[in-house]
C-alpha cells in the first residue's frame, strides 16, 4: 500500500517555485524575539537538531526563510513560543526522497535547492496558533482542520498491515513511525516518508491518478479542465482592507487571502467499464492511452441517452451531452471530507463526542449554465446511509401515522452513489480543490430532479457563500469571529457601510438557537443582495427565510425579491425583529405546541405568513446529545421562518434577495441563518407538511 516515491515527485519539483510563492503570502516577516522561550524542556527545533533520527530535517529548517522579506528562519520559528504540529520525516526518508527526485544515490543534502527545502519543510508544519497541537488521539479520518505553512490541508487515514498492526497514514504515503513527541512548543510526529502534497491544479491532479484516465480525458475534451485552474485572487491580495470591525465594533483582521476552490466527484475507470461497458484503456509501452476514440464513442452514446435534449456535437458546448454530464460532477467550492455534509445540532448530535444524529443533507449547485442541484446525505456515523451518498432518497418517520416521529429511515427508495475518501496511493487534494471517487455513474435524470430533489430544500446561508468553505471558515472547531469586506463573496454583494461578521459557535461554546450552530450578523447601515440557489423544476414554490426576534439585539429590515438584482421590488412590510412575548405571539400566531394541536397552531401561523423553526435541528448543549428541537420553547421563536414570497419559479431563472436596514440605529443586528424553497405539492398536500 505504501509504495516507493516515483516519478510524480519530479513533476512536483516543476511547481515548487509557485507553491513557495504562495506560502510567502501567509508568513510573518520576523520572529518576535520577546516570544523566545526560557524553558527546561526542549523546543521542537532543539529536539529535532539533537536527534539522530531527524537531524536532516532540522538542517533544512535552518535553510528556509519565513518569507522573501524575512531573515528569520523556520528553525527560529520552531524555537519560539507557540503551538506547532510537525510531521517530521526521518533522515532516511529525506535521503530517499532526494535520491528519487534527483535520480542519484546519496544525494548531498547541502546541495538541496531552496524550493525543495521549502517543499519538504512547509508541508510538514501546522501552526495551531491559540489551540493545542494535534496529538494522535485527536486524529480522525479526513483532513486536519488547521492548514500547513503552505496553506494546504493535511489528510489522515488509518489502516492495518500484516500482523494486524494499526497504522496512521498522513497524506496517503507517510506512515507515522513515532507519535506524540511532546515539546515545550508543540508536538512532533515522526513519519517514514516526506509528506506529499500535489502542486498541481485539480484537473492536473486527476490526470496524474492511475485510475482516472477516462474522466481526465472528459475534463480535457469538454474544456472543463480549463475552468478549474484559478488558485488565488490576485486582485484581493493587492487591494483588500487589512482591518475591519467585529460585532462589537472592535478592530479585527480581514481575511488575508481569497482562494478559489473546486470539488469533483469522479468515476474511476473501473466504474465506467463495469456500469457503462466502456472499453478499458489500452496503454502503449510509454503509458499513453491508445483507444480514447473507442472509449469516447461509448461515452458519447451513453451521454446522449442520459441527456437527449443536449443536441450539440461540440464537446466544449454546454448544450453537448458529454459536456453536461461532466459539469454535473463539479462544484465551485473546495470541500474537505468533513465539510461535504455539515453535522452540528441535528437531533441526536452529541456535542461532547461529536457523534452524528439523524440523517443530514447538503445541497450544492453544480457548475455550468444549467443550474442543477446535487444532494449529499449522511446518517449517524454513516449509519444507516453507510457513508456519504449522492442523491439518496429515503422515506422518514415524520408523520403521526408512524409509531414514533423521530426522522428514522422507514425505507430507501434510492440508495444513492457512495463517495470514497481515498483513492489508493493517489493524492486527492490539489492546489485548488479536492476530488472524490464515486462507485456509480452520476447522472442528473428525471428521477433525481423530480423525486430526490422534488421536496423541501433547505440551506444554511453559509453554504451559499463558497468562499467560506474554500478558505477554511466554514464550521471551525474553535469559536473565533471573522469579518469580510464587500467583494469577498461571489454570491453576495453589499455596501461598504455593511458590517458582515460570522460567529461560528462550537461544541465547546454551545450554540445559539441557530440552524447548524453558526450565524452571520449584519450591522451598520446594512444593504446586501444574496444570489439564491436554484429550484430543480418549474412550479409554484414558497420562499422562506429565517427571521430572528429579540428587542435587545435585532432591528427592522426590508426584504426585496426578484430576478433583476439591480432593481428588486420590495416584498411585504418591513420585518420588525424587536417583538417579544405576547406582542410576538399576536404578530406571528405562535403558541406552545403543548397549548393545543401543533398542526392547528402551524395553520394559524401560516395564515399570518410564519412557520415555526424546523424540528430537524435542536438546541445545542455542551453536555450530551441534542434532544430538544428548535421549534420547542419560547426562546426558539427567535429563529422562526417567514414565508416571504409565493409564486411560479423556473430553474433557468436566477433569483436574488435584498435585505436592507430601515432604522437609523446602526448597532441593531440582522441575522442570516437559513432559507428554504418548498414546492406547492409539499406545503399544500392532503397530508400536512412534516415539522422536520
Amino acid at each position: 500500500m505504501i509504495k516507493r516515491i516515483d516519478s510524480m515527485l519530479k513533476r512536483f519539483s516543476m511547481f515548487a517555485v509557485l507553491v513557495a510563492a504562495l506560502g510567502f503570502y501567509s508568513c510573518e516577516d520576523k520572529i518576535d524575539e520577546s516570544n523566545m522561550y526560557t524553558f527546561t524542556g526542549e523546543s521542537i527545533y532543539s529536539y529535532l537538531q539533537s536527534s539522530q533520527e531527524y537531524s536532516d530535517f532540522a538542517y533544512l529548517l535552518e535553510r528556509v526563510k519565513l518569507s522573501k522579506k524575512s531573515e528569520s528562519t523556520i528553525a527560529q520559528l520552531l524555537s519560539a513560543r507557540g503551538n506547532y504540529t510537525v510531521f517530521a520525516p526521518t533522515n532516511e526518508a529525506i535521503q530517499r526522497y532526494l535520491d528519487s527526485l534527483y535520480t542519484t544515490t546519496n544525494y548531498d543534502i547541502t546541495q538541496t535547492p531552496d524550493s525543495t527545502a521549502e517543499y519538504i519543510t512547509r508541508n510538514a508544519i501546522i501552526d495551531n496558533e491559540d489551540e493545542e497541537a494535534y496529538l494522535s488521539t485527536s486524529f480522525a479520518e479526513g483532513t486536519l482542520e488547521k492548514k500547513n505553512m503552505d496553506n494546504r490541508y493535511i489528510t489522515i487515514n488509518f489502516d492495518t498491515i500484516e500482523g494486524g498492526k494499526f497504522i496512521t497514514i498522513v497524506n496517503t504515503r507517510s506512515v507515522i513511525s513515532q507519535s506524540d513527541i511532546e515539546t515545550s512548543n508543540g508536538v512532533i510526529h515522526g513519519v517514514d516518508n516526506v509528506l506529499r502534497l500535489s502542486l498541481a491544479t485539480l484537473p492536473a491532479l486527476i490526470a496524474d491518478a492511475d485510475n482516472l484516465h477516462i474522466f481526465s480525458e472528459l475534463l480535457t475534451r469538454t474544456g472543463w479542465a480549463d475552468s478549474m485552474t484559478r488558485i488565488i485572487d490576485e486582485e484581493y491580495e493587492a487591494h483588500h482592507p487589512e482591518v475591519l470591525k467585529d460585532l462589537s465594533g472592535n478592530p479585527i483582521n480581514a481575511p488575508k487571502h481569497r482562494y478559489f476552490g473546486y470539488t469533483a466527484f469522479v468515476e474511476t475507470d473501473s466504474v465506467f467499464i463495469e456500469k457503462w461497458g466502456v472499453p478499458a484503456p489500452a496503454f502503449s509501452d510509454k503509458g499513453v492511452v491508445l483507444n480514447y476514440d473507442e472509449i469516447m464513442h461509448v461515452i458519447n452514446e451513453k451521454c446522449r441517452e442520459a441527456y437527449p435534449d443536449a443536441k450539440s456535437d461540440d464537446l466544449t458546448d454546454q448544450d453537448n451531452a458529454v459536456n453536461r454530464f461532466v459539469a454535473y460532477h463539479l462544484i465551485p467550492t473546495g470541500l474537505t471530507w468533513d465539510k461535504l455534509v455539515i453535522h452540528f445540532c441535528e437531533m441526536g448530535y452529541n456535542m461532547k463526542t461529536n457523534d452524528y444524529g439523524v440523517d443530514v443533507d447538503g445541497y450544492y449547485e453544480t457548475m455550468g449554465k444549467y443550474r442543477r442541484l446535487l444532494r449529499i446525505t449522511e446518517g449517524a456515523r454513516g449509519i444507516p446511509t453507510n457513508g456519504k451518498r449522492i442523491n439518496r432518497l429515503a422515506v422518514y418517520q415524520t408523520q403521526p401515522s408512524f409509531p414514533i416521529d423521530d426522522y428514522a429511515e422507514v425505507s430507501v427508495e434510492k440508495e444513492g452513489i457512495l463517495i470514497m475518501n481515498d483513492n489508493g496511493d493517489n493524492l486527492m487534494q490539489s492546489m485548488n480543490g479536492f476530488y472524490y471517487p464515486i462507485d456509480d455513474i452520476l447522472i442528473y435524470d428525471d428521477y433525481t430532479r423530480d423525486k430526490v430533489l422534488g421536496g423541501r430544500l433547505r440551506w444554511d446561508v453559509c453554504d451559499l457563500l463558497h468562499e467560506l468553505a474554500t478558505n477554511g471558515y466554514r464550521r471551525p472547531s474553535v469559536y473565533k469571529q471573522s469579518a469580510y469586506p464587500n467583494g469577498y463573496f461571489e454570491n453576495l454583494t453589499m455596501t461598504d457601510e455593511t458590517r458582515f461578521v460570522l460567529l461560528p459557535y462550537t461544541p465547546a461554546t454551545g450554540t445559539q438557537n441557530n440552524y447548524q450552530g453558526d450565524e452571520i450578523n449584519l450591522k451598520g447601515q446594512f444593504d446586501l443582495v444574496l444570489k439564491l440557489p436554484p429550484v430543480p423544476s418549474e412550479g409554484t414554490y414558497e420562499f422562506r427565510f429565517c427571521t430572528p426576534n429579540n428587542p435587545g439585539v435585532f432591528g427592522m429590515l426590508q426584504f426585496y425579491f426578484g430576478t433583476n438584482k439591480d432593481n428588486l421590488p420590495a416584498i411585504g412590510l418591513p420585518q420588525d425583529c424587536r417583538y417579544r412575548g405576547e406582542a410576538f405571539n399576536q404578530v406571528t400566531g405562535w403558541d406552545l405546541d403543548s397549548n393545543g394541536d401543533p398542526f392547528e397552531i402551524d395553520k394559524q401561523m401560516r395564515l399570518k405568513g410564519y412557520m415555526k423553526p424546523p424540528k430537524h435541528n435542536g438546541l445545542g448543549t455542551t453536555i450530551g446529545p441534542v434532544v430538544t428541537p428548535m421549534r420547542v420553547g419560547i426562546a426558539d421563536c427567535w429563529r422562526i421562518r417567514r414565508i416571504l414570497w409565493t409564486g411560479r419559479v423556473k430553474p433557468t431563472d436566477t433569483y436574488y434577495l435584498r435585505i436592507k436596514n430601515v432604522l437609523t440605529n446602526t448597532e441593531k443586528c440582522c441575522l442570516l441563518d437559513y432559507l428554504e424553497w418548498c414546492p406547492k405539492h409539499v406545503y399544500d398536500a392532503a397530508v400536512a407538511e412534516d415539522e422536520w
